[in-house]
Formats: structure tokens, C-alpha cells, sequence
């Protein structure tokens, strides 16, 4: 059995200060930007001296872990609000997405950049990986600021799936020809339709939750399929906020989970469990034959032990839904969640968190799954 990790990672304490001195103005963009690709090179370092086959840049470039990718994209722009109130009594500081056009891919987007400069620090040493929000976020950000509506911000509604579509192949390639040997498609879409509160929501604004799957399904593989064969497509399914969706609405006629897993067109699906909860490992009967699942098991957002044999049992359940071949494990989420940082998890917790996942794969517990 394998171990994998997405790939989000908490900058160095040196990085937060420069941007906080950034931001002071006691240092020069250009000062920080060195600081940065320093950062990015230990990173790397860190995740090959962990054996990880898969590495990133840990998305410490991110302010926003979807908006940024979005505002890389021709026809969106970054509104910034320095004052006033966006739907809040409390003054607000914020970046706002604004629709100038119609979405296209832009070739100066700036995770090129980032990521070539990733590629060149790894070196083909390991697979390069990119993460980038799912384009059902991107969908799902548009059709709320519109209340349901699309053509009250987009100048052509009727060829938005398209338009994201062609917009984000185009962005994928790019990052291919760059050496992207795989991509994660970060989506908190599909895990937030599995929650009744938020479908409810959804139906009492008058949109229709079953054409909205078909949607979210046509823009998932619309971006896969195709893409080159020695680029591993995967897609980390979580909750958002809630980090492991309810995966227990299975039985429900209109949940979207068993379609994604069945109909969409990934090789692999990175999802969050709760370990307490077996019977949600019920999902994975709807996985398609030759797909692997990567449970998340391992709490990323505390420094303490997790409870390996409590995982372990977990994981040779999981055995009984879906050949034990086409399992891996690994955190739960990503390890910069900026909602978690009060756990006390730092910067190198999380290389003692994804050295302890990688003995506990390899030590006699769990070697009987191999």
C-alpha cells in the first residue's frame, strides 16, 4: 500500500514574518519574492527526503486557496475592497471577483510561472504535481453571486460550461508542457451537495440541484478527459469547512457522490473520512473498476499522534469495498487550513506527520494490505 499527500503545506515561520514585514513596508517585493523561492526549494527538499513520489510547491504562494487560480484567468479581475461592508455590519477587507468578459486561458498565468520554477528546483526527482480548484468551484462562485442566475453577471450564460472548460484544458496543458506530470482538482462542490442543509438552500433559491450535478459532472470531465495519458488526473472531494462531507446520504435519489465516482472521469479521488464512522466507507461501492481512492485518515492540523490501530482497522475495512490495490492513505486535508492553525500544529509537525504515515504503512500492522 502506498501513502499520499495533496500537497498543501504551512510556509516556514521566516516566510510569514517577511510577508509581515511585506506588509509593513520594511521590505522590498523583490526581497520577499527571495524569501519565497527559498521557501518553495526546502519544501521540496522536505517532501523528497520524505519519499513522497508526488511533489508541489506547497501553495505558499496562495493568499486565496481558489480565487487566486481564478484571477489568473482572462475575464476575471481581483477587486480589492480596502473599507466598507460586504454583506456584514463589520468593516471588511477583502478581494472581490469581477466578471470583464467572457473566462478564457491566459498564458501569462502566474501558476505557470510558479510552477516552472517548481520543476526546475525538483529536477525530475520526483513527479511534478499542481493543484488548482476544481472548475465546479468556479461554477459554483459565479452561480452565487448571482443568486441562480448567470446572465445578471456573465456576458454569455449560455456557454459558461464552455468557456471554463476550454479555459482550464487549455491552463492543464500548459502545465503539462511545463513538466505537470499530475493534477488535483480541489473541490468542495460535490462534498457540499451531500449536505441537506446546503441543497436545501440551494433548491430554495430556485436552482435546480439535479441539472446542477449534470453541470458539475459535464465541467469535470469536460477538463479530464483527454488530457495525456502519463498525466494522473485526481480530484481531493472534501466538505469545505466541515472537511469530510456526509457520506452517509448514500441511499438518497439525488446525492451526486456515487455519480462522481462512477461517471467522472479521474484516476484517482483523494477522501476525507471520519475513522469513527465505518459506515461510511459504504460510498466506496460506487467506485469504477482501475480508480484509486486515497482515504484520509491522519489529522493534518494537530501535532499529536493519531490513533494508528484505530487506522488501521479503518483502512482493512475499506478492504471490503474496493480491492486493497487501489488504496492509499494519507491526511485528511492539506496542512495549511488557516481555520486550524489554533491547534498548534507548525512548520515541522507536518514532516514528523507524514514521516509517522509513512512507517505506519510500512510496519507489520498494516503490511498484510500491501
Amino acid at each position: 500500500m502506498e501513502f499520499d499527500v495533496i500537497g498543501i503545506y504551512l510556509p516556514p515561520s521566516g516566510l510569514i514574518a517577511a510577508r509581515a514585514g511585506y506588509e509593513r513596508g520594511q521590505i522590498s517585493a523583490g526581497r520577499l519574492k527571495t524569501i519565497e523561492n527559498e521557501a518553495v526549494r526546502d519544501i521540496i527538499e522536505r517532501q523528497l527526503d520524505c519519499g513522497l513520489k508526488h511533489v508541489t510547491s506547497g501553495g505558499i504562494r496562495w493568499k486565496h486557496w481558489n480565487e487566486d487560480f481564478f484571477f489568473g484567468l482572462s475575464g476575471i479581475i481581483k477587486e480589492c475592497r480596502d473599507s466598507g461592508h460586504v454583506y456584514s455590519n463589520e468593516t471588511t477587507f477583502t478581494d472581490l471577483m469581477r466578471f470583464t468578459g467572457r473566462i478564457s486561458y491566459n498564458p501569462f498565468h502566474s501558476y505557470l510561472d510558479d510552477f516552472r520554477f517548481m520543476a526546475d528546483a525538483v529536477a525530475w526527482r520526483a513527479e511534478c504535481r499542481q493543484i488548482i480548484p476544481s472548475p465546479a468551484e468556479l461554477y459554483m462562485k459565479l452561480l452565487l453571486m448571482a443568486d441562480g442566475h448567470p446572465e445578471r453577471l456573465y456576458p454569455d450564460a449560455a456557454s459558461l460550461v464552455t468557456d471554463i472548460t476550454d479555459a482550464y484544458r487549455k491552463t492543464i496543458i500548459s502545465l503539462y508542457k511545463a513538466g505537470c506530470r499530475s493534477i488535483v482538482l480541489d473541490d468542495t462542490v460535490c462534498g457540499r451537495l451531500c449536505e441537506d442543509n446546503f441543497t436545501k438552500r440551494l433548491l430554495q433559491g430556485g436552482i435546480d440541484t439535479v441539472r446542477l450535478q449534470d453541470l458539475v459532472i459535464e465541467l469535470l470531465n469536460g477538463v479530464l478527459t483527454g488530457m495525456p495519458s502519463d498525466l494522473e488526473k485526481a480530484i481531493y472531494l472534501s466538505g469545505g469547512d466541515t472537511i469530510v462531507p456526509e457520506w452517509e446520504y448514500i441511499k438518497y435519489p439525488d446525492n451526486i457522490m456515487p455519480r462522481i465516482l462512477s461517471e467522472v472521469n479521474a484516476d484517482k479521488f483523494f477522501m476525507p473520512f471520519d475513522i469513527a464512522d465505518d459506515y461510511s466507507l459504504e460510498i466506496l461501492n460506487h467506485v469504477s473498476p482501475g480508480k484509486k481512492i486515497v482515504l484520509g485518515v491522519i489529522d493534518a492540523h494537530t501535532p499529536f499522534a493519531d490513533d494508528e490501530d484505530a487506522i488501521v482497522r479503518f483502512v482493512e475495512k475499506a478492504g471490503r469495498y474496493i480491492n486493497s490495490a487501489s488504496i492509499a492513505v494519507s491526511p485528511k486535508t492539506g496542512f495549511n487550513l488557516s481555520t486550524y492553525v489554533s491547534r498548534g500544529l507548525d512548520y515541522n509537525d507536518q514532516w514528523s506527520k507524514i514521516e509517522s504515515l509513512s512507517a505506519m504503512i510500512n510496519n507489520n500492522n498494516i503490511i498484510a494490505l500491501k
